[in-house]
């Protein structure tokens, strides 16, 4: 078996991830009705910036039939036999149903898989099963586990304002005068392949309690990686980090870039938390 590993840009890609059997097609942010491919940002600061600056009204746009199949077809080139492909939640996007769609016209062993979630928990799945096929489990026994795992993953999100859930049609128009008027904060979840509103509250004090008492439930039940994301305002997330620390000095708190796909839904400034649990 030589297994390739397909994913696309709402899986945060670091520069310590091994892109070793990786191949990555590339979802587009619009901004100011000009298509720009994530994966042609130099650096996530360049495209925060543009967010910030020209945000309103963002949208975003899934990979392409002709990317997929160029895609599949290289690897298939280059001498793979299993393919696994992990792809965002279907129910917020149609990068998984075309992936699919596109595996079956290959003749190579392809499980295609809707992680339910994204960024950093989509992330870390992937690793998972690159760590059990560095272990020699079989292709069935991998994909098994990556679909049995998959449901543990969980993905908070706490915009900095209703702005752009707003243009994007996740809240509405009453709801964002309302929330705006009496600076109302939102928590929302990411899991099970739904986003849902898990706390609002005037002021963050009580959604940071929330969050600190829950990451401590999770690190007591054998969580050892989480990941603190930002959509442009890194400080903050650093001090989210420390946040998290203090509950465990041993846990893996790890800050990075939330990707654009969420960052152009959710605006400049979101904080993400999320994590998946392997042990």
């Amino acid at each position: 078996m030589k297994l390739a590993w397909l994913i696309d840009t709402t899986t945060y890609i670091d520069q310590n991830m091994d892109d070793k059997d990786l191949f990555v097609v590339s979802l587009s942010t619009i901004i100011n009705d000009k298509p720009y491919k994530d994966s042609e940002f130099e650096s996530s600061k360049l495209f925060f910036d543009m967010l910030k600056e020209n945000g309103n009204g963002a949208k975003t746009a899934q990979p392409t039939p002709q990317d997929f199949i160029e895609t599949y077809e290289q690897i298939q080139e280059e001498g793979y036999t299993h393919v696994i492909a992990v792809h965002p939640s279907s129910s917020l996007s149609g990068t998984y149903a075309s992936s699919l769609s596109t595996a079956q016209s290959f003749p190579m062993e392809i499980h295609v898989i809707d992680s339910g979630t994204g960024s950093f928990p989509q992330k870390e799945l992937v690793e998972y099963g690159r760590k059990l096929y560095d272990e020699d489990y079989s292709f069935e026994e991998i994909v098994n586990k990556l679909e049995e795992v998959k449901h543990t993953s969980e993905l908070y999100l706490l915009p900095r304002n209703l702005q752009q859930l707003k243009n994007s049609g996740r809240v509405s128009n009453s709801k964002y005068l309302l929330s705006s008027l009496l600076h109302i904060k939102l928590l929302l979840k990411l899991e099970n392949s739904t986003i849902d509103l898990e706390l609002k509250s005037r002021g963050n004090k009580k959604i940071e309690a929330y969050l600190i008492t829950h990451i401590k439930e999770i690190i007591d039940k054998g969580v050892t990686n989480i990941g603190v994301l930002h959509a442009g305002n890194e400080q903050e997330a650093h001090v989210w980090k420390e946040r998290i620390l203090t509950l465990n000095k041993d846990v893996n708190v790890y800050v990075e870039p939330l990707v654009p796909v969420a960052s152009v839904h959710t605006g400049y400034g979101t904080i993400g938390i999320g994590w998946i649990q392997t042990q």
